[in-house]
């Protein structure tokens, strides 16, 4: 049995289309990344949560993509050849290791992000401190729907 979907007016639509071409969108930014990067999709994956967290274990990385922690070892160790990361010391347990993005990589996301980042920066110094808010609020519920939905599929 299926759900019906609820009805739109016409603004709720535009918005709802536009959220659905943002994330086709943001699959070809990821598509090139990959090329410009020569990684695949889950080393991508690897490297946009090592830019968000800075550090991690395998276990950690394995966790966030969900992979076994030897096939994150794995992107670790395709990473690490394209000196992407490094495998460093863990801070607190000798018996460890943390993976850390490079600086070098970084760098590279950021200038192949570039147009990216000033447009968005252009485009929100253009709105108001209000309207801004009510951007942001908008798009933390439109995230809570999406981790919401998530965590109901891993249930499933």
């Amino acid at each position: 049995m299926t759900e019906s979907r609820p009805a739109l007016d016409e603004d709720s639509a535009r918005i709802v289309d536009c959220l659905r071409e943002l994330t086709a969108l943001n699959r070809m930014v990821e598509r090139h990344l990959v090329a410009a990067m020569d990684l695949n999709a889950t080393d991508l994956h690897a490297m946009e949560f090592l830019a968000r967290v800075g550090t991690t274990t395998p276990t950690g990385l394995a966790t966030e993509l969900g992979v076994s922690t030897p096939a994150a070892t794995f992107a670790v160790d395709r990473l690490s050849a394209r000196g992407h990361v490094s495998r460093q010391p863990h801070p607190d347990d000798r018996r460890k290791t943390v993976v850390a993005p490079s600086e070098p990589a970084l760098a590279e996301v950021a200038q192949l992000l570039t147009p990216l980042t000033r447009g968005l920066a252009a485009h929100l110094a253009g709105m108001s401190t209000a309207d801004r808010r009510v951007v942001r609020d908008f798009l933390d519920g439109v995230l809570e729907v999406y981790r919401s939905a998530d965590q109901a599929w891993r249930t499933v």
